[in-house]
């Protein structure tokens, strides 16, 4: 594809306006106008001729995989190589998808007569994740004598991997990110780990329960056996990926912080501004999961289920395999399916031999869920521990728990909330029956939360 250029719209006004005017003020100078337009065209025709031959040996790569952070500011690379000892004055674009932005569309890149190789950092960043593809960059070089620009699409066979943002909420879970703020070193235990250490002397004060009357018997002295906190215990998060974890984050919103004008509440928009689910949130807080389950030495698993469990990671550590939970986390994506919590539990159980933790994601304010979830937790609860927790809903909190209430539409809505916390609890009743606990979280600090019911299972070893 060819585009004229500045010179060859300002040769043109120069050369053809003054032939046309000479030409229709005097009639002898017809010929020389005539003259004067064809010489014009044909240089325009033999610079376009000539341009196409300006690309070859040109060529255009990228990486196969390139990996961003969702919100971070981060860099494509591209590189150009052009064999032959010309100097090209390039303009690049970069075909991004819609869920990359760059401030930059279109760089200028000059390649020397010695350059054989330039890169090509262009900035960019992602506003979801996922994964998305990069197929192709557009180049525009001007022809031998600079009256056309000359364009040519070059394919790329890139693959872009957007993750979830993990630092936009470090300032609630520090902990996790300074050493020294890792409180929970030093909490103190209830009670006493039961994973044997060793064997030591018989002291005064030491418990029957705790000798070990074998090794008594063979050193003919009292031996008592010396227990510490179990480690690598198994943290599993159940994450729903079913058809209400695709609402809008912001049905967690408390309906008694809006404005009481009336009006709705002004949200920003443009391309920085999309919609985050309930399950994004989600994804979020089991990789934040992942990483504090790392750090208290204990192995961490993921289950993802809709319509039934399809992806399952075994528990473990290290950081292999939380890049393998992160693989698994980030391009998927909840699907418009009611869950089967029959088959689940049943997969759950075959699966899941070791007494675990099971913190589950989920959603019970549909009655007919919650209903389906505690029939058919009642054989999991008793083999692990188990933990239900969803986002509260809007405005699902006990009656008369704020005096905000300044009109008729005021005292409806704290109506409808406690209405809805109602069966909530009724839900918490009947899970706590099977011993079971639900949890309500907020979502400006779901992963606070999350972590806090991990560190009160840990300091009082339920598991």
């Amino acid at each position: 594809m060819m585009v004229p250029r500045p010179r060859l719209i300002v040769l043109t006004a120069l050369v053809l306006l003054p032939a046309t005017l000479a030409a229709a003020l005097a009639a002898p100078l017809t010929p020389v106008a005539w003259a004067a337009a064809v010489a014009l065209l044909l240089a325009a025709g033999l610079d376009a001729a000539s341009g196409g031959r300006r690309f070859a040996g040109l060529e255009v790569t990228a990486p196969e995989i390139v990996r961003l952070t969702v919100d971070q500011p981060a860099r494509v690379q591209l590189y150009l190589r052009k064999p032959g000892p010309l100097d090209l004055e390039l303009q690049v674009g970069l075909a991004l998808p819609e869920a990359l932005v760059s401030e930059a569309p279109v760089q200028r890149l000059h390649l020397s007569a010695g350059q054989e190789r330039l890169a090509l950092g262009w900035p960019c960043r992602a506003l979801r994740r996922g994964r998305y593809s990069l197929t192709a960059c557009h180049i525009e070089l001007p022809s031998r004598w600079g009256l056309w620009g000359v364009r040519r699409r070059f394919a790329l066979g890139s693959e872009v991997r957007a993750y979830p943002n993990l630092v936009a909420g470090q300032q609630s879970i520090l902990g996790l990110f300074s050493r020294r703020e890792w409180g929970w070193r030093t909490m103190r235990k209830v009670g006493k780990g039961r994973e044997f250490e060793q064997l030591r002397e018989y002291l005064p004060g030491d418990s029957y329960e705790d000798v070990d009357w074998k090794a008594t018997a063979r050193r003919n002295a009292p031996v008592t056996r010396v227990y510490q906190v179990e480690q690598s215990q198994e943290i599993y998060v159940v994450l729903d990926a079913s058809r209400l974890s695709t609402r809008s984050a912001e049905f967690g919103r408390d309906r008694r912080r809006r404005d009481r004008s009336g009006a709705r509440p002004e949200f920003q928009t443009g391309p920085t501004a999309l919609e985050s689910t309930i399950f994004e949130r989600y994804v979020t807080a089991a990789l934040v999961m992942a990483l504090a389950a790392d750090r208290a030495g204990d192995r961490f698993g993921l289950v993802i289920f809709g319509a039934r469990p399809d992806c399952v990671l075994k528990a473990g550590r290290g950081r292999a395999h939380y890049n393998a939970c992160r693989e698994a986390l980030y391009n998927r994506m909840p699907q418009m399916v009611s869950p089967d919590f029959d088959e689940l539990f049943s997969f759950l159980g075959t699966h899941l031999r070791k007494r675990a933790l099971l913190l589950f994601l989920t959603n019970l304010d549909d009655p007919l869920m919650a209903e389906g979830f505690v029939n058919a937790l009642r054989a999991c609860a008793r083999q692990h521990v188990v933990r239900v927790n969803m986002f509260r809903p809007a405005g699902a909190y006990p009656l008369f728990s704020s005096p905000d209430v300044h009109s008729a539409q005021g005292i409806y809505e704290h109506l409808a909330g406690h209405m809805a916390w109602s069966a909530l609890s009724d839900t918490g009743r009947r899970l706590r029956q099977c011993g079971a606990e639900l949890a309500l979280l907020d979502k400006e600090q779901l992963c606070s939360q999350l972590i806090g019911q991990y560190m009160e299972i840990k300091q009082r070893q339920l598991l």
